[in-house]
């Protein structure tokens, strides 16, 4: 059978439907460090913040042609770790994936078991007193954490297919929300639509919010890993990036808009006006809630959240160990993270160290909310690295191997891909919003990434014994994915025997 026969074969034999890969497009980007990046973008900057929403989205958008092209090329579940290696060898591989998704957790992934948490919390008024008192509400998170870690140990996934519908939900709450809040009577003067004047005389204030405002898209590849599985997945995937960044893009421009016409921005100390203000916190949601629905509307938005969070907190548990364990099959971890425990058939090493990595680092910074925003910085710093590599690979690719199969090009070829990069690059070179600084964003994002350039050399090196920066044939990975799938119809049929028997 031919190559071409085989990857039609491939993106062709999928039981998953479209539903699921839109789902997984926005699962994690609807999560709580976004609701409130988008809660304190619009209360910083207004319209400013719109355009820099804009902006982000086209980059995003333009990024979303790449990852398909990658994707419609090489449907594996390895995803980035293969498209990397396909085009820049393994060494900026293994890089690049740690960077786009263990570095993500370090920061993300902490700023989410903190708030999923807190932002719930704040709409049941008895109940956060409570906690807010001992200072411990931002345990919550790190519980659910623990729990869906344990969970996931076992093989038992709470949500499973309920996720899907928690995603929409979500999309739906804040989207409703949003309506609601533009069409009830304002509580606030505003200097245009979506609060503050929008400024241009500062190129550099909206550079410096683009990269908060990238933020709010980026996660939506994660729909790649699942092309094996896709029906028709050279379109599925395309369509799902598409429509799940255009949906994000609506619903948090509707919520930004009600939110800065029902709640003021005021100084949470007014003996200080320089300070944090209210659109900075948590706070400001119940604020909203009941401005817009009333007592029951904080019920809704805090159910909704609490639900939300857990199944963000959930797909970290479930995704991340096997993203893991993909690398260590392949040889680029150690062999520990490739384990899989012999009666629940989950691997344990990644799986304690997902759960152990967010724990340990919200306890370290004691849930503190002003570290919060440099984190989810530094996380947009560590996903654009993993795009910018993924990106040149896919050039790289179109350039070295035109003959090779794709259900899906990247349309106005390389336009699209020197547009995206450029904003990345312009995103991390001026991350740093008014009032934050600089060196809480860059150092621990430089220190994570300069450790994991090191252990990426030096493991491909030393213990691989392969040139870190030659590609690795695309027929290679393609053929290694057969072999794996094969190697889990064999495994899922002698469970089938057993439990018969």
């Amino acid at each position: 059978m031919s190559v071409s026969e085989r990857l039609s074969r491939s993106l062709s034999r999928g039981v998953v439907g479209f539903p699921v890969a839109l789902a997984s497009s926005v699962g994690v980007v609807m999560a709580s460090p976004v609701i409130l990046t988008a809660t304190s973008g619009f209360g910083m900057a207004g319209g400013t913040f719109a355009l820099a929403m804009l902006i982000a989205y086209l980059m995003m958008q333009a990024q979303a042609t790449t990852f398909a092209e990658a994707a419609a090329m090489l449907p594996t579940s390895g995803a980035v770790y293969d498209y990397i290696s396909a085009g820049l060898g393994r060494g900026l591989a293994i890089a690049g994936t740690l960077s786009a998704y263990l570095l993500v957790h370090v920061f993300a992934g902490t700023a989410e078991t903190i708030l999923s948490g807190i932002m719930a919390l704040v709409n049941f008024d008895h109940l956060n007193t409570m906690l807010e008192k001992s200072g411990s509400a931002w345990m919550v998170g790190v519980g659910l954490v623990i729990v869906f870690g344990a969970l996931n140990a076992l093989g038992v996934t709470l949500f499973g297919k309920a996720e899907v519908a928690l995603t929409f939900c979500m999309w739906a709450t804040l989207t409703v929300f949003g309506v609601a809040g533009l069409l009830h009577a304002p509580a606030v003067d505003l200097g245009g639509w979506f609060g503050a004047p929008l400024r241009l005389d500062d190129p550099g204030l909206l550079l410096s919010l683009v990269g908060m405002a990238m933020f709010m898209f980026v996660g939506a590849e994660l729909v790649t890993p699942l092309a094996p599985e896709l029906r028709d997945s050279g379109r599925a995937i395309p369509r799902a990036l598409k429509i799940g960044l255009s949906g994000v893009a609506v619903t948090m421009l509707l919520y930004g808009a009600a939110m800065v016409r029902q709640v003021a921005n005021t100084p949470l100390d007014p003996a200080h006006p320089d300070g944090p203000r209210l659109l900075d916190t948590p706070m400001a949601l119940p604020a909203f809630a009941e401005r817009v629905m009333g007592p029951f509307g904080k019920i809704w938005l805090g159910i909704g959240l609490l639900l939300a969070g857990a199944a963000t907190i959930n797909t970290l548990m479930a995704a991340l160990p096997r993203i893991l364990y993909g690398m260590a099959q392949d040889g680029a971890l150690p062999r520990c993270f490739a384990y899989l425990h012999p009666r629940f058939n989950t691997p344990w090493c990644g799986i304690a160290a997902a759960v152990l990595i967010p724990c340990v680092h919200a306890w370290l910074i004691q849930g503190d909310l002003d570290r919060i925003m440099p984190l989810v910085l530094a996380a947009v710093c560590s996903w654009g690295v993993a795009y910018l590599l993924v990106t040149l690979s896919v050039v790289r690719l179109r350039l070295t191997r035109p003959d090779f199969p794709r259900a899906y090009r990247s349309p106005w070829f390389p336009l699209p891909q020197i547009g995206s990069a450029l904003g990345i690059v312009l995103a991390i070179c001026f991350i740093t919003p008014p009032g934050m600084q600089a060196r809480d964003i860059y150092v621990p994002f430089g220190w994570m990434l300069g450790l994991t350039l090191l252990y990426a050399l030096l493991w491909t090196l030393l213990v691989q014994k392969v040139n870190p920066f030659r590609p690795v044939p695309l027929e290679q990975i393609l053929n290694a994915q057969r072999a794996g799938e094969d190697d889990d119809a064999l495994r899922r049929e002698l469970e089938r025997v057993a439990a018969a028997g």
